[in-house]
């Protein structure tokens, strides 16, 4: 696994939360947009480490991640999917902080 995956697929989930918020409102448009700012704080964290792609972490966080992404195109077009993404992106945020650390 390439050491920028994990950078790539953070900001790719930033970039799926934001157009999340966009179309959310209330309480869930708050979380999306306290967890955007922590994806991009975390991307940007993961951009100055040195990154070990073969540790058992960093792969957890790859897979919650894309995980994370798939579940975001998902609440894109069905907005009964917004909670669900909501918690698969905090699981995925958690475990790329346990990575960067």
């Amino acid at each position: 696994m390439d050491p920028h995956t994990l950078v790539e697929q953070t900001t790719g989930l930033a970039s799926r939360v934001n157009n999340l918020v966009v179309q959310t409102k209330g309480q869930k448009c708050r979380q999306l947009m306290e967890q955007q700012d922590n994806l991009t704080k975390l991307a940007m964290a993961a951009i100055v480490k040195d990154l070990d792609a073969g540790q058992a972490d960093y792969t957890n966080a790859v897979a919650l991640l894309t995980s994370a992404n798939t579940q975001a195109d998902a609440a894109l077009t069905d907005a009964a999917q917004v909670a669900k993404t909501i918690q698969l992106v905090s699981q995925a945020i958690s475990a790329v902080a346990k990575v960067v650390g």
